[in-house]
């Protein structure tokens, strides 16, 4: 067996060095950057940014108070160009089988919601759902940096927030 002293003059040193250390690695790692994965069957899955989003097409929706959400302006994405963006049939090319594409939002709390894909394609006549990121003029921070806005629902019982994911595919592989 070694020597007491030695080993509690090593341990002393390491916690030391990890003394000094630890609060250099807080400062060091960059805190991730809040995004959203879109995956669809079959395709390789995208993750966007806020950076991204505002570089999509944006919609502005204006929704009246309704339950216990005020009235509000919106911006974001539609829902439907994210899918298009990550592979998902729309227009024309949304028929046949395409049409039982289900369509899964999922907030960090495991929250979800269901859509059909066409219910979401605006060829079809739905207005649109939208991924929001700012609310009358202000990033969203409070319930999350995404939020879907669902402007054609009664009560907003399928305005997810913080949204972290949206998942299209048949209702056997969206799990």
């Amino acid at each position: 067996m070694g020597s007491g002293k030695g080993h509690a003059r090593s341990l002393s040193a390491a916690f030391a060095l990890a003394c000094v250390a630890w609060p250099a690695l807080g400062r060091d790692a960059a805190p991730s950057a809040p995004s959203i994965r879109v995956l669809v069957d079959g395709r390789a899955a995208i993750t966007l940014d806020r950076a991204a989003l505002a570089a999509m097409p944006r919609t502005t929706v204006n929704t009246p108070a309704i339950h216990h959400e005020p009235a509000a302006q919106w911006q974001g994405v539609a829902l439907e160009e994210l899918l298009q963006r990550a592979g998902a049939p729309g227009g024309e090319h949304l028929r046949g089988h395409a049409m039982t594409t289900i369509v899964r939002v999922i907030a960090a709390d495991h929250y979800q919601v269901v859509f059909s894909l066409g219910e979401l394609d605006p060829s079809l006549g739905h207005e649109p759902v939208l991924l929001a990121d700012t609310q009358d003029g202000h990033a969203l921070t409070t319930s999350g940096p995404f939020r879907l806005i669902v402007p054609g629902d009664r009560r907003p019982a399928r305005w997810v927030r913080s949204v972290t994911t949206v998942e299209a595919g048949s209702d056997a592989s969206v799990h």
